[in-house]
Parts: structure tokens; sequence; C-alpha cells
């Protein structure tokens, strides 16, 4: 569902985030664990990610950002930490056995979606994965997007140099670009910040209770194609 289309200037492009909005991290572990690991260890390392790895909106219990990566990426820290059950060799073999074996896969709509937008105006993907230009090679990121940006490690999201890199890059003004991404902290309100369409894709159903009217809200990457156009009409 849908929420707060204004009538600013029309959208000519549509700017996303890579980690858990284009691919799944989340859903991606899981079905990596499943096929190596025990009930009990993946319950230990879905909690311990919960916990320590996303992080709530300063005075709330709500989730604003999700690190779910971090599980992967630095899961020499992680999971001895998490899973303190286990002996650390066991550990070390299990940790190395998910990182032969995980594969993150898109969504499932959002192939379907990028070719949507593709045939309608320019879209583009800007994150702050570093490796970024590995994963455009593993997913084929370049049938889609002519223009990828990488955010300087010393401006990640949500700092505006970030944003406005990725638009001038485009040729475009911040507010002729939406941003879309799952993260209330680096990805809706950095992008609102400089004056881009925010879209908050939010999956979990989370809770923003002071949300603000201009925030675009979906639940799926499905719902962007009908929410551009109507934006994109308004204009």
């Amino acid at each position: 569902m849908t929420s707060g289309v204004s009538t600013a200037a029309p959208l000519e492009a549509v700017i996303f985030d890579l980690d858990d909005t284009l691919i799944d991290w989340w859903g991606s572990i899981e079905r990596c664990l499943r096929s190596i690991a025990s009930g009990d260890t993946i319950t230990r390392l879905q909690h311990y990610c919960r916990e320590r790895l996303w992080e709530t909106r300063p005075g709330s219990l709500d989730i604003w950002h999700r690190n779910t990566w971090a599980l992967h990426h630095h899961r020499a820290e992680h999971w001895p930490a998490a899973l303190t059950h286990l002996d650390p060799t066991e550990v070390a073999t299990l940790a190395d056995r998910f990182d032969a074996e995980l594969w993150v896969d898109f969504f499932p709509e959002t192939v379907e979606t990028l070719e949507a937008l593709a045939a309608d105006c320019s879209i583009a993907v800007m994150s702050n994965n570093s490796l970024l230009a590995s994963e455009a090679d593993r997913l084929g990121l370049a049938t889609w997007f002519e223009v990828m940006v990488a955010a300087p490690r010393t401006a990640p999201k949500p700092a505006p140099e970030a944003f406005l890199t990725v638009a001038s890059q485009l040729g475009l003004r911040p507010d002729q670009c939406a941003y879309v991404g799952d993260s209330v902290r680096a990805d809706v309100l950095g992008a609102r910040g400089v004056g881009m369409v925010p879209v908050w894709v939010n999956r979990w159903n989370d809770a923003w209770p002071e949300r603000p009217a201009d925030v675009l809200t979906i639940a799926s990457l499905a719902e962007l194609p009908d929410l551009v156009t109507a934006r994109r009409s308004a204009g």
C-alpha cells in the first residue's frame, strides 16, 4: 500500500539502495543456514542479528536500520559471540561452510520491477556497500543500471554527498529523483534531507508513528511502478 503521494517536480529517475532493498540478505542467510546448521544455531544467529546488528530509532524500540549483511561480512567477529554454546573450532568450520555456500539473491519481485521501471525512466543504484562493483558483476546489475555509485567511505549514507553524487551522475536535480531504500536512518532521512523523493520499503511492517507525510511507503518493490507512474503523472 502506498501513501504520501504529492504534486512536486516530475520524477525523472529512481535510485535504489542495494542491500535489503534489491537483494534479500535475511532470506538468503536463513536459506543457507537451514542447509548447514541445527535449529538451535539458526535461532541463536537470528536473535543475535536482531539484538546486535539492527539499530533502533533513538528513544524507541522501532527498527530504523538493519545491518543484516554484517552477519556474513564480519562473521569472524559475530559468530563466536553468537554461538557461545559451540566449540570455537566448530564455529570456524561452520562459518567457513556458510561463506562457501551463501548466495545472496534478489527479492522475488526485484527483476520484474527493474524491467518495468527501466522502460519508463532512468534508474540507478547507490549503496554504502564497498563491494558494489563485485556485486554488480555477480548479479548482472548492468542489465538495468547505467549509473552505479558506491558511497564514499568518508561520506556514507545518510551523508548528503552520497545522494548528491548519484544525482549529479544522472545529470538531474535531487528533486527530480526518488530514492528507494529499506533503512529509515540511511535511506529515507538521507534522501529527504537533500530534497529527493524518499520511498521507504517497509517489508517488515515496522512502526514509525512520526513518519513525515512526504515519505512514500511501500511494502514491496512490486508497488513501485504504479507509484512512480502516479507521481510522474501528478507532476
